[in-house]
Formats: structure tokens, C-alpha cells, sequence
């Protein structure tokens, strides 16, 4: 077992099985899993990789009881995820991918912050093309592939739809800050078999592979996140936190029309 308790803030340890035990004083944290068939419709190879086997493990809402409340009246919520190693064909383990929707009467989508807990996170970015009526989604304006090591924490900017990579040999566990107020939209990614890229395994690692679903795809930029103090981003302090501690620099994740300029991906990554 792994006590995740100091690189997360909470009573949390990883289990010798890969998932998350909380402690009976924290609240949330129902796990629901993702299975090898449940990303049939987003993989690169459609061959046949053994059993529907588990990929990764969600565990929604979680806090402690006391913070319920400001958590809740800041419209927020915190998850945490365990990513498995391994491979779906060529392609490391990834997750579904989604987009989310524009803030209610504002042409920007909302933000999301991820904090990678245990090993190494690789989130592919991908920013869609936005016209009259919404969004051309075969059209990518913008890809970024960015890593982020145990206690780094990178924002996903409004408009960017986002999966998560796990290349390493060890699970991944990651916690996100996120508004609660919508669902994700998992099906545009799915729509086009995929994200615009696939990050396979190369003898020098990885290396990204076109999706030719996509009409438009630009070349990848590869960067990685910035501390961020503004939005309670610190690396040497845990993202619950640090969030809880002063809530109102969480203020973005509800409200990213009134932070355009500074969630611009140039001034979240380097």
C-alpha cells in the first residue's frame, strides 16, 4: 500500500490492488471504473486485445465532511482518479477524452486543474475551431502534449478538450478541481476515433501519431505547466489544500470569462 496522504492532503492510501482506500472520516469517493471496451470507440487499432480488462478508476466528490459546504457554495468539486500502466495496442493507456460546454451565455468553455498525486501524467490538448455556431471539431487550432510529475498541477484552459496518458510502468494517481455546475462531453472525441493525436510506444519513448479523422491538425507543442499562485497552485503544497485554504483563487474554474487573458495556454505552460 502507498499512504498518499502528504502529496494529497487527504486520508487516502493506493491499495496493493491499484485503487484508492479512504479513510472513513472523508466523504464521496464512489468508485466507478473504465474498461478496455469502453474505449472501442477511441483507439487507434480496433484488433482485439484480450479481455475487456480495467483501465482506470474515478472516484467522484470527494472532501471532508467539513468542507462540504464551501465546497458546494463555490460550485465546485474535487475528484480523484487512478490511471493504470500498460497498453491498448500501440497506444499507452489513455483515458476517454472530453470537452466541456461553453459557460452559460459566454463563448468560453469552462476550465479544469489537474494535480498528479503519484507518477507521471501526460495530458493531450486540443483546441477545436470556434465559429457562429459553436465549434468545428474536426478542425484543431491548437495540440499540446503536456508532462507533469508527482506534485505539478496544470490547467486545461477553457476551449481545450483534454486526455490523460499514462507511460510510465507505475499506476497514475491524480485529484482535479472542476465547476460542478455541467456534465462533460465525451462524444465529440469519440466522434472522431480518438484525440487528434495518438501518443504510441517508440523506442525512444513515445511518439505522436496524426489522426487523419481530422481534417485540420497542427503540429504537437510539447510544454509543461507553470506554478500558478493566483489559482492556489503551488507545487510543494497539496491541491485540496491549498484550494480549500483560500477558495476564492478557485474563483476561475466557475468563472473563466472574467480570467480569459490568464488561462491562456502560453501563460499556463512553458
Amino acid at each position: 500500500m502507498l499512504d498518499l496522504f502528504k502529496s494529497s492532503g487527504l486520508k487516502v492510501v493506493l491499495t496493493d490492488e491499484n485503487k484508492l482506500k479512504f479513510d472513513t472520516s472523508l466523504g464521496g469517493g464512489e468508485e466507478s471504473a473504465r474498461k478496455l471496451f469502453d474505449l472501442n470507440d477511441v483507439r487507434m487499432s480496433m484488433d482485439n486485445f484480450g479481455e475487456n480488462r480495467d483501465l482506470y478508476y474515478m472516484y467522484r466528490n470527494v472532501h471532508r465532511p467539513e468542507d462540504e459546504s464551501l465546497i458546494v457554495s463555490n460550485h465546485l468539486r474535487y475528484d480523484m482518479t487512478v490511471i493504470l500502466p500498460g497498453m491498448i495496442g500501440e497506444e499507452y493507456t489513455k483515458t476517454l477524452g472530453h470537452y466541456h460546454p461553453d459557460k452559460s451565455n459566454q463563448k468560453i468553455s469552462y476550465p479544469e486543474v489537474y494535480e498528479v498525486i503519484s507518477g507521471r501524467a501526460f495530458y493531450l490538448l486540443q483546441k477545436p475551431k470556434r465559429t457562429a455556431d459553436g465549434f468545428d471539431f474536426g478542425i484543431i487550432e491548437e495540440a499540446i502534449l503536456v508532462e507533469v510529475k508527482a506534485g505539478e498541477k496544470a490547467v486545461m484552459p477553457p476551449d481545450f478538450g483534454h486526455i490523460t496518458i499514462n507511460m510510465d510502468t507505475e499506476p497514475l494517481v491524480m485529484s482535479n478541481w472542476v465547476c460542478g455546475d455541467f456534465q462533460s462531453d465525451y462524444s465529440e472525441i469519440k466522434n472522431y476515433k480518438g484525440g487528434c493525436y495518438y501518443i504510441v510506444k517508440d523506442e525512444n519513448s513515445y511518439k505522436a501519431i496524426k489522426n487523419e479523422k481530422y481534417s485540420q491538425v497542427p503540429e504537437l507543442k510539447i510544454m509543461t505547466p507553470k506554478e500558478l499562485e493566483q489559482f492556489a497552485l503551488s507545487f510543494s503544497q497539496p491541491m485540496y489544500e491549498a484550494g480549500i485554504g483560500d477558495i476564492v483563487k478557485l474563483k476561475y474554474l466557475e468563472s473563466p470569462e472574467a480570467f480569459k487573458d490568464q488561462l491562456d495556454p502560453k501563460k499556463v505552460f512553458v
